[in-house]
């Protein structure tokens, strides 16, 4: 087998997920291999730390505080939704109103009437989403102390 081969299963060998033949041919080329068998065994001690180790319980206090803030996010967020919403709502009726007579106009094809409401449309949402994304941009701002 490749050498390169061997050295990709050598982390599979020690966590016992080769089949039979595999694990033969990693063997037969450990015992051949100097520098696979540095490696199998770097890993082993590595496998051995790895073991030993835990991981510390944060206290119940993070834990109080993560979710309060997984919360607040999450409030936020429906909160923003909703006010996207109606503001587009909002925007789009007064730009409606604005070009009712247009709209209302018998002389006038179907087709320019839904091209004019989807410009509309598009303007309204791309102006609230322009606007919140500037609230956010700003408020993140890293270097906005930095002089240009």
């Amino acid at each position: 087998m490749d050498h390169n081969k061997i050295k990709e299963l050598i982390s599979p060998y020690h966590d016992g997920e080769l089949n039979e033949e595999e694990r033969k041919q990693v063997e037969e080329h450990l015992r051949e291999c100097p520098e696979c068998r540095k490696e199998f065994e770097e890993m082993g001690k590595f496998e051995e730390v790895m073991s030993k180790m835990q991981l510390k319980e944060p206290p119940k206090e993070a834990w109080k505080m993560y979710w309060s803030s997984v919360y607040n996010r999450l409030e936020r967020r429906i909160g923003w939704i909703l006010f996207s919403i109606g503001t587009i709502i909002l925007l789009f009726f007064g730009g409606y109103k604005l070009v009712e007579g247009l709209i209302q106009a018998p002389d006038i094809p179907l087709l320019f009437k839904i091209a004019i409401l989807s410009v509309l449309g598009g303007v309204v949402v791309l102006l609230v989403s322009l606007v919140r994304e500037q609230l956010f941009v700003r408020k993140r701002e890293r270097y906005k102390e930095v002089e240009k």
